[in-house]
């Protein structure tokens, strides 16, 4: 398929795409992006991620480059534009503007700016399951929005990757909040638990589709403070995010965790792919 890069209403090759050198997202992540797949052509619960895009612009008091609509439409062009059917990573997006470096705001009137790549997709293999390693939470008091700000996250990625997993675990202290680029929660006696939603912790839209879909299962949802001590004794250890969707992790800072209730992790990983099949057409693990 084709790399697409898109900024500012210039659509082309990705790897030729330039960006202006004062672009406030290069000199202070002071943006909002947002992330979804692409399957059949098709985006995956488009409505979901605008509305979070939308809200982390207004939370940082961000004009947005465009309208909802018209957003929606380029990202479409966007996916079109690649020429293929296969599964993409559509990314998006928007800075303060391009302006003479200031830490103030720029002058009003500025105009924001919209960037978008759409890349290839690694399709999900439904049965491998994840090593995660846990990595202490130093982030600021605004995990909530969908910052451009990541330096925390790819610190504990990194090390993650340096252990020999595939995530990371953040917590401040005892309490688990979310991964370093992907949201946690876990099964325990047939109830599905997951960490509160507050400033510290990113509204996950794949964790929205899950904890809907158990109540549609008749599985009982609990939002509470949990501890790393609960990860190691709880039934399943969910990984979730729009890329992965949803994973089971066995490794814990080496030690081994969950798989120990493959029917309700099972019934409830089927229900969300026949929601992504229903939406786009593509069946997860063809």
């Amino acid at each position: 398929m084709k790399m697409i890069g898109y900024y500012n209403g210039v659509l082309g090759n990705l790897q030729e795409m330039q960006i202006p050198m004062q672009d406030r997202a290069l000199y202070f992540g002071d943006g909002v992006y947002d992330f979804t797949p692409a399957y059949n052509g098709k985006l995956f619960a488009i409505e979901d991620h605008l509305d979070r895009f939308f809200h982390s612009m207004e939370m940082l008091s961000i004009r947005p480059y465009c309208d909802r609509e018209t957003l929606k439409k380029e990202l479409e062009r966007c996916v079109a534009a690649t020429e293929s059917t296969e599964p993409m990573a559509v990314y998006w997006q928007t800075s303060r503007g391009n302006c003479r470096r200031n830490h103030i705001f720029p002058p009003e009137g500025t105009p924001t700016t919209l960037l978008i790549t759409v890349t290839p997709l690694k399709p999900l293999d439904p049965n491998v399951s994840l090593k995660l390693a846990s990595f202490e939470d130093k982030r600021f008091q605004y995990c909530n929005i969908k910052t451009l700000n990541l330096i925390p996250n790819v610190l504990a990625a990194q090390y993650a990757e340096e252990q020999g997993c595939q995530e990371a675990v953040f917590h401040r202290g005892k309490f688990v909040m979310e991964c370093a680029h992907s949201s946690l929660v876990l099964l325990k006696d047939g109830v599905l638990m997951a960490p509160p939603l507050d400033d510290r912790i990113l509204p996950s839209i794949t964790r929205k589709h899950i904890t809907a879909i158990c109540k549609t299962l008749d599985v009982p949802v609990e939002e509470r403070k949990i501890t790393m001590d609960e990860l190691y004794e709880a039934d399943e250890l969910i990984v979730l995010s729009s890329s992965k969707l949803i994973a089971r992790a066995n490794v814990l800072d080496g030690k081994p965790v969950g798989m120990s209730d493959s029917m309700l992790f099972t019934m409830i990983r089927d229900a969300y792919f026949r929601m992504v099949e229903k939406e786009t057409g593509y069946r997860i693990g063809e």
